[in-house]
């Protein structure tokens, strides 16, 4: 059985997504509840915070299960969709292809197929054969990115190798963004965030842990709990933090700011802002992770 069997290693094995898909994901759920029907996984990109919804099935690929991806996507949100199978039909490679062609950039489907791989006497291992992926490379001919979004991109890109020359855990294989925000770290409805920004209309630079774990109950539940424990993880951290209820929305923050009012456009300042990051995220997250792990 697909539900039974299939859906429940798949989501023990991110890893084999994450790899075949060139993302940094973590799982959000399985079983997603989607108006009357039920998606098999959804997935978060790590650096970006894209929706990922997978679609799993024995066999070759049907129309059923095209049909279910596409309503899964449009249900969740998703910036990807990907049909997983043990192989496609070329009319449902065709269409896939298809939807990628008429798709916007960062919006996308994917066919993975699986196959075990053997090398001599060794265990059968699996695979995640890219039968279908967006072509990128089209999508930013035909929609190019603005200087602002290429100076962005240039920003995280050097701001993931720093990371992972200070724990390679940290920077993920997420693409860099070109917004001006960027996740480095997530974990039990946690996230961990750079963000260039205008609190007060004062162009800064945020460090964030950002709560939200899906649900509001669960998200008000959590904040409640670490601004329970905030004393401790002022302490940990060695320095005051802003604790921010956000209004009309389920999510919170907590954030420290550059001491200066700085801008994206200030590129001889970049090592300076890069590392400023790197060390104020690492105490944040050195501070508040020992809290959620015993929650």
């Amino acid at each position: 059985m697909e539900a039974g069997d299939f859906t429940p290693w798949l989501a023990k094995n991110v890893e084999l997504l994450s790899e075949a898909l060139g993302m940094d994901l973590q799982l959000e759920g399985q079983e997603i509840k989607v108006g009357s029907y039920i998606a098999d996984l959804v997935l978060k990109e790590v650096s970006s915070g894209a929706v990922v919804v997978v679609e799993n099935m024995y066999g070759q690929t049907d129309h059923d299960h095209i049909g279910k991806l596409i309503t899964y996507a449009a249900g969740l949100g998703a910036s990807y969709a990907v049909l997983l199978a043990e192989n496609f039909r070329p009319e449902h490679r065709s269409a896939l292809n298809w939807l990628n062609s008429i798709s916007k950039r960062d919006c996308g489907f994917f066919g993975l197929g699986l196959e075990t791989w053997r090398i001599a006497d060794s265990n059968p291992a699996p695979r995640l054969r890219i039968d279908v992926q967006p072509d990128d490379w089209t999508k930013c001919v035909r929609i190019p990115e603005s200087p602002r979004e290429a100076l962005y991109r240039r920003f995280w890109t050097e701001m993931q190798s720093d990371f992972r020359g200070d724990n390679r855990a940290w920077a993920g294989r997420g693409k860099p963004s070109k917004d001006p925000w960027m996740t480095f770290k997530s974990q039990k409805g946690v996230q961990f965030v750079v963000a260039f920004c205008r609190p007060g209309g004062v162009r800064s630079l945020r460090c964030e842990a950002y709560v939200d774990t899906g649900d509001k109950e669960g998200t008000d539940e959590l904040w409640k709990q670490l601004k329970f424990r905030s004393n401790e993880i002022e302490e940990a951290f060695d320095a005051p933090l802003e604790w921010s209820e956000l209004q009309n929305r389920r999510a919170s923050r907590i954030s420290s700011y550059f001491p200066r009012s700085i801008g994206i456009e200030e590129e001889h300042q970049w090592p300076q802002f890069r590392g400023w990051a790197v060390s104020t995220l690492g105490r944040l997250r050195s501070a508040i992770e020992p809290v959620l792990g015993d929650l």
